[in-house]
């Protein structure tokens, strides 16, 4: 009997060291996921997660939201930075000064991270539009980042995701962009 118990001492002691350092590996580990979800995961898997601010302004503004909208991007996709059959995400449409915009989130070709789009669309498709844009220098200025544009409509195409749950916030891009486009309107008035 003392050969077992003695031996059965260190077996026990042996099976509680493993169970401790299994529970501290293990408590490790869900800190490191833990750690890794907080900072550095993609956190746009899911399209719907931290929109709440275009939802709000939505339902504020009398605008509408779309998670996920695979056909918007359809009409763009010989722009090289929205890629070929890419989703729009988070898409928030709305009219200011009587031009229909849309803002919404898309995953760039090259890297795949998510960045914000602004697209104002010309009340009539217009050829004399594209031809004054593209002679103009400069075409835009602060805030819009890189500017296309197309016989019937405008886009800023941002570096990044932009999120606010100001209004002025969320239309400074589009405002620029009106401004743009009354411009045109303006000259081709004048001159006709």
């Amino acid at each position: 009997m003392g050969d077992e118990t003695g031996l059965a001492r260190p077996l026990e002691h042996s099976i509680g060291r493993l169970a401790g350092m299994l529970t501290i590996g293990l408590g490790v580990l869900v800190g490191a996921a833990g750690v890794y979800l907080t900072f550095f995961a993609d956190r746009s898997v899911s399209p719907a997660t931290g929109v709440g601010d275009r939802i709000e302004l939505a339902r504020r503004e009398g605008w509408r939201f779309l998670d996920v909208d695979p056909d918007l991007l359809a009409d763009w996709s010989d722009t090289p930075d929205f890629g070929e059959d890419q989703p729009a995400y988070a898409v928030l449409r709305g009219v200011h000064d009587d031009l229909e915009f849309v803002v919404f989130d898309y995953r760039k070709p090259d890297s795949g991270e998510l960045a914000t789009a602004w697209i104002v669309h010309l009340p009539e498709p217009s050829r004399a539009f594209v031809k004054w844009a593209t002679s103009q220098e400069p075409l835009y200025r602060r805030p819009l980042n890189m500017v296309g544009v197309r016989a019937d409509a405008i886009v800023d195409i941002g570096r990044q995701v932009h999120r606010s749950t100001e209004p002025e916030s969320v239309l400074r891009q589009v405002r620029a962009l009106v401004e743009i486009i009354r411009r045109f309107e303006g000259q081709a008035a004048a001159s006709s």
